[in-house]
């Protein structure tokens, strides 16, 4: 188990080696397999996939009263983190795709509430219809793809996931530059160094394995995928978040942010939904 897009681990020979699920069909990470339990091929992925549908859980139960279209983005997160469990837990192909295609749709609808900002539909409802397509041709192309065509599926995803990506951060960055609140620029500042640093200890792990494999002194791996899902929940939450806050203020709703505990940010509004923006 070198990189990422091995399929076999090299220390199982038969399946009784490999596991309750058997070999591995899918993308194959910087973990040792079934190292923790017979049942669970990747034990700390699996776990800190929780993360996800913890921030996720509490962004729909925090902001139950807000627009469905952030009550959707912030479930897509929950589903992203049920599909990582059972794609790390077993390693099978078809549950890579239960993890990845939510990921897919997760950035488009982060898109939409992007874009999607004003008190008015911008862009009206061929919008949402064309990136619900875009989502529908990426999702063909990699069940096409399939566990034998690996490396097709695997651009075709990243390509995908980053275009969105990038589309998304063109759009917080204008939101950022027009901030006149310093204590929301912070938060704001705060969840890119967090999303960075996740991304780092993502391609750490992808790049590294042989390295993270055979750390000197003895060192274990630190195994920096599961650190990647915790990270990336945060941000993700943050994000949601701070767009959610910068719609509720575009439709003059008097947004703030509350900390429960002191760690767990939300939004609070001082006035009702504006009956128009209801639909969207």
């Amino acid at each position: 188990m070198i990189t990422p897009t091995s399929y076999i681990n090299s220390n199982a020979t038969d399946l009784q080696l490999a596991g309750y699920w058997g070999n591995p069909t899918s993308s194959d990470w910087c973990e040792s397999n079934y190292d923790r339990s017979y049942y669970i091929a990747e034990f700390f992925n699996s776990l800190s996939s929780f993360s996800m549908i913890l921030v996720g859980l509490a962004g729909v139960y925090l902001h139950s009263t807000f627009e469905k279209r952030f009550l959707l983005t912030f479930g897509s997160i929950v589903v992203v983190g049920i599909g990582s469990i059972a794609f790390h837990g077993t390693l099978l192909f078809p549950l890579q795709m239960l993890d990845e295609v939510p990921m897919v749709y997760c950035v488009l609808t982060l898109a939409y509430c992007c874009v999607e900002n004003k008190p008015y539909r911008r862009y009206g409802a061929w919008f949402p219809v064309g990136l619900s397509l875009y989502g529908l041709l990426t999702t063909i192309i990699m069940l096409y793809a399939g566990p034998s065509n690996h490396l097709l599926e695997f651009v075709v995803f990243q390509s995908a996931f980053v275009f969105v990506v990038l589309v998304v951060m063109s759009h917080i960055i204008k939101i950022y530059g027009r901030l006149q609140d310093r204590s929301i620029k912070q938060l704001w500042a705060t969840t890119g160094l967090i999303g960075a640093v996740a991304y780092g200890y993502w391609n750490i792990d992808f790049r590294m394995c042989g390295v993270m494999e055979n750390l000197p002194f003895g060192l274990a791996n630190p195994q920096f995928h599961a650190w990647w899902h915790v990270g990336a929940s945060v941000a993700s939450y943050l994000v949601c978040l701070l767009i959610c806050y910068d719609r509720a203020e575009n439709l003059g709703r008097g947004p703030k942010i509350e900390w429960i505990g002191g760690v767990l940010p939300h939004v609070v509004v001082k006035h009702a939904l504006l009956r128009k923006a209801k639909s969207s």
